[in-house]
Parts: C-alpha cells; structure tokens; sequence
C-alpha cells in the first residue's frame, strides 16, 4: 500500500507536527505502507514534499505536481481539513481514491464558521470515504455545522519511554543545553506549561493564576516552554509578568534544543498545568502536552469543554476547571502542590493512564479504517 498524506509540518516543537510525524511513522509501521507526505513547512524528510504553499497562486502552480503524486498512491491522508483536506479532495477528482481526513482541531473547525470556505469544506468533508477526529470535542464542533457527517474518534497515542525513562542527554546535547540562558536547578520547585505562546493556550490568564498563589508558595517558581508566535502576544506576556512582579519567578523558554531537553524539563516539575481557551472557533483539539505529562508522572491542571477532556482523568489524574477563571485554575493548582498524597496519587494515575495511551493501541484503531476501505 502507498499512502498519500497531507499536513503542516513534520516538526516536533507544536502539537500538530508530533502528532502528524508520529502518527505517520506508526502507520508505515503497522500497515506496512510507503509513504509520500506533502507539507507546507519542510521538515527535510527524504519522502516529504513542501509543495502546499500559503500563497493561493503558488499553490495552483504546484496542484498538477500533487495531483501527480497522489495519483501514484492508494490512499490520500489529509491532516486536517483546511487547507489539507480541500487540496486532497480536489487533487483527486476523477482519480478514484480512497480520501481520508483526520480532524485535529482549529483547521477542522474554524473553516465552517466563514462563508467563503464553508462550502468548499463541506464539500471536500462528503468527499472522504472515512473522517476521523482526534478528540470528541473536535467531533462535536464539527457536528454542530455538519451533523450528517459520520466521524470516527480516535486519540492520538503517546510513547511513555520518551518522557518516563532515566535522562539520556548525550554530552553534546547536554552541553548544549546547559549553554542555554535558564538553568532547571535555579527554577526548582516549579509548575510547568508547554505550548505555542498563542491566545488560545491562555497564558494571559495562568500566570495571574500563578500570581494569586505566589505568596502561599513564595519557592515556587513557573516555567512555560514554547516558541513565539506573535509579537503581539510575547510583549503581552512579557507586560504581564513586570506588571505582576514575577520577573524572578515566570521563565519563558523559547531555546529548547530537543525533545529529550523537553522530557527533562518535564521530569524535574512539581505539576503541568495548562489553561486553553476556546477563542473564536481557535480551540485546544486534544492537548497532546498533557499526555507527555502523564507519561513524565505528573498531575495535571487544564480547561474543560475542549480537546484536553479526552487527554486527562477528571479528578483521578489532574484537575479541569472552567475556562477564563483564574481563580478556580489557581485553586487547583494550590490544591494538588500542598497535599502531598494527593500530588502522589494523581502522579501515579497519571502514570497509569499514559500506558493506556500508547501508540500501539492507537494506531490499531487506524489500521482497522484503512483495511475497511
């Protein structure tokens, strides 16, 4: 079998690229399958495409070459609905294959809400023989504009190895981490959050959280790693903070060099705790970091009515609360860190629940769709 996927990018600092790269490896894995990726941004793999461009006219320059490559495969696997499952469905026209769309958030979503692209997306939605979604709440937001279309959840996978596993930073990675401008052992104790410095992972309103329980934790300090994304919203965070008086106690890490520094980072935390917003159709589709915490033993805090439902036990592993209220998120967190056996407790669940996540179980649920088209 020849697989025909379509996504983002392959990288591994966002949610989307690990998900996509992982998901694509498994899957050339367990099929077994050759496989043939078209992305937007390149990520420098030997069977990998940069051939969706972000500008419309470049874009119909490349669709011929895509069509071509498609035609060369049994299965076109869109990451996403917009623009990924638009283009796979109209490369395709009249070539008879199987299209698969997997709906992973934002890009799924979003598009449905805007006369100009809703048509076109319904249209590419009808066109697949199988949709699947990586959460219930991706589901269900897409149901609400589509409510005929047949969707299938299947949550992405995490390997607990990467994250559980004794440190293995080789000398030079070390090194190299160390070179970098923060130091883990200055932070400690810490709370840590992982994600895009974006408005919909709700650092605005976590770190007025960590102000409100600063006093009662006067050691703790707050990591967040992730990449800018705006201008606009790094001078926010950045505002926020001096305004707060936390300059010595919030530390924003854009340099991590690896996911095996991730891991560490995330070894060496108190709790993750991650506050997503719903903003205008930008949703949280899973929240792959917080099975990345689970997998390092972590409690965990986050939002209610998003993707991360599907990513944390309520109340056995971590705590979710009600978006834009600070106060319950800061509760919650002040909860966890000072009842010890609580902290113990939802670690271990946490544990337990990443193994119940893995990418083997995963995956098979994937190999079943393809072998039923």
């Amino acid at each position: 079998m020849k697989i025909c996927f379509l996504a983002h990018n392959l990288w591994q600092d966002n949610g989307a690229g690990v998900f996509s790269r992982r998901l694509i490896t498994e899957l050339s894995r367990a099929l077994p399958a050759e496989i043939v990726v078209l992305t937007t941004l390149a990520s420098g793999e030997s069977n990998e495409h940069a051939l969706i461009h972000a500008s419309r006219l470049a874009l119909l320059r490349e669709l011929p070459k895509i069509r071509r490559l498609i035609k060369q495969c049994d299965v076109v696997h869109a990451l996403d609905i917009f623009p990924y499952g638009f283009i796979a469905a109209l490369a395709s026209i009249g070539l008879g294959k199987k299209l698969i769309i997997t709906a992973i958030g934002t890009g799924s979503i979003h598009p449905l809400y805007f006369w100009r692209y809703a048509p076109f997306m319904r249209w590419a939605y009808r066109r697949a023989a199988a949709v699947t979604a990586i959460s219930a709440f991706t589901r269900d937001e897409i149901l609400k504009k589509m409510p005929e279309l047949k969707i299938t959840v299947i949550n992405p996978g995490i390997d607990i190895t990467e994250f559980s596993a004794n440190s293995n930073l080789q000398p030079v990675e070390a090194k190299t981490f160390a070179s970098t401008t923060y130091n883990l052992q200055a932070y400690k104790p810490y709370i840590l959050g992982v994600g895009q410095l974006r408005w919909r992972k709700g650092y605005h309103f976590s770190i007025r959280s960590f102000a409100k329980i600063a006093d009662r934790f006067p050691d703790l300090h707050y990591v967040i790693v992730g990449k800018r994304y705006t201008d606009v919203y790094d001078r926010r965070l950045k505002n926020l903070i001096a305004e707060l008086g936390l300059g010595n106690r919030v530390h924003i890490l854009q340099d991590v060099p690896s996911r095996t520094a991730l891991a560490e980072i995330y070894k060496n935390a108190e709790l993750f705790c991650l506050f997503s917003q719903n903003i205008l159709h930008d949703v949280e589709g899973f929240g792959i970091v917080f099975l990345e915490a689970a997998a390092a033993g972590l409690p965990v805090v986050g939002s209610k009515n998003c993707g991360i439902d599907d990513a944390v036990e309520d109340g056995k592993n971590g705590i979710l609360v009600s978006t834009r209220d600070p106060d319950d998120f800061a509760d919650a967190i002040a909860k966890i860190l000072r009842d010890k056996k609580l902290k113990g407790e939802m670690g271990a669940r946490s544990l337990a629940f990443a193994r119940t996540m893995s990418w083997e179980k995963h995956v098979s649920a994937y190999v079943t769709l393809y072998h039923r088209l």
